[in-house]
């Protein structure tokens, strides 16, 4: 386990790097307003499945384009849809 925390703190992408905040963030509102957008029923998956469909391709993006694909913003992109998830909830189950 210490052995993992240091190879992620020492990898050339930081795992607590300043841009994670902006990936957490970025996933959060896209969620969030793709969730409040559509509010059937199936809503919440279709959010869900938008939110990571965008952060793949970044990372798909980066990729081609700067030879690196980032597990950890993946990581920080589904740290931002969890949160937006219990925002949502918790706005649908304070209404009752």
């Amino acid at each position: 386990m210490i052995a993992a925390i240091l190879l992620l703190a020492s990898s050339p992408d930081p795992m607590f790097g300043p841009d994670k905040a902006r990936h957490a963030a970025g996933s959060f509102i896209l969620f969030t307003s793709a969730c409040t957008l559509m509010s059937n029923d199936c809503g919440t998956r279709n959010a869900a499945g938008i939110t990571i469909s965008a952060g793949l391709l970044k990372e798909i993006y980066d990729w081609k384009k700067k030879g690196h694909f980032s597990w950890q913003d993946l990581l920080w992109d589904g740290v931002g849809l969890a949160l937006g998830a219990g925002a949502i909830w918790v706005g649908r189950n304070s209404e009752k």
